[in-house]
């Protein structure tokens, strides 16, 4: 691919990333006075707007180097959230500010919603193996990424059976509709996969030095914020009996996590 179809066509996948992203806050304001489980309110808002930065920094690096893998990922990660973040707010107009008879399709996507952003939280976890050369740390971590790529794995096939069987009541809480045995373990493999990503970049510093360590010295601390914030965040409507609208410190938590995100976003544009 010649460098000026490249960028048309990264910068095409952002473009779409973004609109799907923003795409869904004219529906979020439209039924802002329906119910007290609507979404427009500050952390959500706070939220789609963060993640517009994904799509950005993605083409940014692809742009500069596009033998990296973290440009990459960062890429298709924006189209994933751009879908998930659109059905969120599609589904919950269809089927809760509207008539469902109305809007084509909103289950479909609250269906979608409840599976797909796990694809982009197991993205994640492999920036942080891979950063910032787009590569592991030594093959001594490769059993580290097989078992991260595994427990992700799982844990999407996990969120597409526990979405179907809520298809009637995509609502419900998080903890509904799982097998018992598999939501237990992924209760425990999901946070010690996040960990043993982030675990590889406070490797690498550890073991850096010269420009390498300037790079990562930044990049682990927000890293580790953002491990720290999203672990309760994931794990707080997998433990409650809640919807997620209702359950206790999350709309704070969200907000953290988005801080942090942005930090890490602006940090490994810099230095990838």
């Amino acid at each position: 691919m010649t460098p000026r179809a490249l960028r048309w066509v990264t910068g095409g996948a952002a473009a779409l990333s973004i609109a799907l992203l923003l795409g869904g806050l004219p529906l979020m304001y439209l039924g802002r006075n329906v119910t007290a489980r609507g979404l427009w309110n500050f952390p959500d808002v706070f939220e789609v707007l963060t993640f517009v930065a994904v799509p950005v920094v993605g083409f940014v690096l692809v742009s500069r180097r596009p033998a990296n893998k973290i440009g990459w990922i960062l890429l298709a990660s924006g189209l994933l959230l751009g879908l998930g973040f659109f059905s969120q707010a599609y589904g919950w107009y269809g089927l809760i500010a509207a008539r469902p008879s109305a809007v084509p399709g909103a289950r479909a996507a609250e269906w979608l919603l409840n599976w797909i952003w796990i694809v982009p939280a197991g993205a994640f976890a492999f920036v942080l193996l891979l950063f910032p050369t787009g590569e592991l740390p030594s093959r001594r971590w490769r059993p580290a990424a097989w078992f991260v790529a595994a427990v992700y794995a799982l844990d999407t096939i996990g969120f597409v059976a526990r979405a179907s069987r809520v298809w009637r009541d995509p609502f419900a809480p998080q903890r509904q509709g799982w097998n018992p045995g598999l939501h237990s373990a992924l209760v425990v493999l999901w946070p010690a996969a996040t960990v043993g990503a982030g675990a590889a970049l406070i490797t690498r510093f550890v073991r850096s030095s010269g420009e390498e360590r300037l790079q990562l010295k930044w990049f682990a601390a927000a890293a580790v914020l953002v491990v720290v914030t999203i672990i309760p965040l994931a794990e707080a409507p997998q433990l409650s009996s809640r919807p997620d609208t209702s359950v206790p410190l999350l709309g704070p938590f969200k907000v953290l996590f988005c801080l942090a995100l942005v930090c890490l976003w602006e940090i490994g544009r810099a230095h990838v």
